[in-house]
């Protein structure tokens, strides 16, 4: 039954997302010619498909009749499909890196000599 529905949904997406809705205006074709055909034994199917699609239409007051011919009028459809999950609340959080701060030891551990630090030192033995 699942496997059903996706077809059936599928088939409804892509006729209405393409021109392939123009083939259920089949019968309206069917229909015409046989009017151009009680109207003129000798027309051909060809002969009334050049007239209707590829030629110059004769003027014979049914150009509402002929814009209803499937194919006769192109509309452009877009149709974009976006999924986007629903999520129902956001939730902010902080890194929270926590500063720690290591300058050393808070006392000096030796005793500073500024003669030991010098560029000019007394000679050591």
């Amino acid at each position: 039954m699942k496997k059903l529905m996706i077809h059936i949904m599928l088939w409804v997406m892509i006729l209405d997302t393409t021109s392939l809705y123009q083939i259920f205006k089949i019968p309206s074709l069917v229909t015409h010619f046989v009017e151009h055909k009680a109207l003129n034994q000798e027309i051909s199917f060809m002969d009334f498909l050049s007239m209707h699609y590829w030629g110059e239409d004769i003027n014979d007051n049914d150009d509402e009749k002929d814009m209803q011919l499937p194919f006769k009028k192109f509309e452009i459809q877009h149709t974009s499909l976006d999924f986007f999950p629903c999520i129902s609340s956001f939730q902010f959080k902080s890194p929270g890196w926590p500063v720690k701060v290591n300058y050393g030891p808070e006392r000096p551990q030796g005793h500073y000599n500024a003669a030991l630090g010098s560029l000019f030192r007394p000679p050591q033995a």
